[in-house]
């Protein structure tokens, strides 16, 4: 999964596409999940990076704690397709953890009343 900032300046992705060795005539489509907003790029740049291909797009649609689907074409054929996660988070060390209601589960209350489900 690609990790975007919410920010509108170019940002840089890596990707395996199905085929790496042409990088011209590509057309970058990211949609977000759930609200279908979408938006297309025509000419994209990408470029030689290792093993991989690096993008570079600058988008106008993303939101803080958004999911996105990007679909590459070429031509019409599908060059690549993936996943991104948008987010401003830039501590990767951070440990994340359930909150203490959702460990605590159902309490009984009695006999009568069965379980309560706690918010």
């Amino acid at each position: 999964m690609i990790t975007l900032s919410p920010t509108t300046s170019a940002q840089d992705f890596n990707v395996l596409p199905r085929d790496p060795d042409t990088l011209t005539s590509l057309t970058l489509t990211i949609t977000e999940e759930g609200t279908n907003v979408t938006e297309t790029f025509s000419d994209i740049t990408a470029y030689q990076n290792g093993d991989w291909i690096g993008v570079s797009q600058a988008f106008t649609i993303l939101k803080e704690h958004r999911l996105y689907e990007i679909t590459i074409r070429q031509d019409s054929t599908l060059w690549w397709r993936g996943k991104a996660r948008c987010t401003s988070q830039t501590d990767t060390t951070a440990k994340h953890t359930l909150n203490s209601v959702a460990d605590a589960g159902y309490q009984l209350l009695d006999e009568t009343s069965g379980y309560e489900i706690i918010e």
